[in-house]
């Protein structure tokens, strides 16, 4: 119920404030809060929280569904889920969802979560629904691989990546002193931010990276990538770990 609660009044808030400010999608602070972004290029500003101790988050233009300890929360409801943090992939209709603790993947459409019958070799880091199926990320002895959801290795990150975001028509994973955004064809950009991990969708073309108590957000528009950084005035802590 209380999860309900707070759901709707986010939805509210998003409505009154996209009014003067386009709404840009949602992040996790640095208490792990979940809060609106609103506004483009750089010009943003950040809504109140919406949702305590948030795991992990992916919004779209169509949905925005977070994960908390025990739940998938979205504008208006909340789906009892298994423990744990987990990765989301978005599509047209719903999500797929890996859950980390018990290594299930579930199929969650119009508020319901039915289990699908998937296991993968290594640990999840990232999923992506596309037009060819599911893409996983996959960590193995170290390296991170890009699979098919039948099994098959796709591509791989340099050794010392350490954390990666798949979308639908892009990589996008951190260094130890940059982001990179990969493009279909090979090609990649790359964006000084030492220290960034915490990859998170935060919608409408931009993902979230987070470096301690500094919050990006990476534009990943083709033609128009360019990093900024989020307003820091409610990200106060520092060390945030996921």
């Amino acid at each position: 119920m209380k999860a309900a609660m707070f759901l709707l009044s986010a939805a509210g808030a998003w409505a009154q404030s996209g009014l003067g400010t386009p709404f840009t999608g949602q992040m996790i602070d640095a208490q792990g809060s979940l809060r609106p972004v609103y506004g483009l290029s750089g010009n943003f500003t950040l809504g109140g929280a919406i949702a305590q101790r948030v795991l992990a988050s992916a919004c779209s233009q169509a949905l925005c569904l977070a994960k908390t300890e025990s739940s998938l929360v979205w504008p208006g409801g909340a789906t009892s889920a298994p423990p744990g943090a987990a990765e989301i992939a978005l599509d047209a209709t719903g999500a797929t969802v890996h859950f980390d603790r018990t290594g299930e993947f579930a199929r969650w459409q119009n508020g319901s979560l039915t289990q699908i019958d998937l296991r993968v070799d290594g640990v999840v880091l990232s999923m992506a629904s596309t037009s060819a199926g599911l893409l996983i990320a996959v960590e193995r002895d170290g390296t991170i691989w890009i699979i098919s959801q039948d099994g098959a290795i796709l591509d791989s990150l340099p050794e010392d990546a350490s954390a990666v975001l798949l979308l639908p028509a892009l990589t996008v994973y951190a260094r130890q002193d940059s982001l990179v955004i990969r493009k279909p064809d090979g090609g990649e950009l790359r964006f000084p931010a030492p220290g960034a991990g915490g990859l998170t969708a935060m919608g409408n073309g931009y993902v979230e990276a987070r470096a301690g108590s500094t919050i990006y957000a990476l534009r990943t528009v083709s033609g128009r990538e360019q990093l900024f950084q989020l307003p820091a005035f409610q990200l106060k802590a520092a060390g945030e770990s996921r």
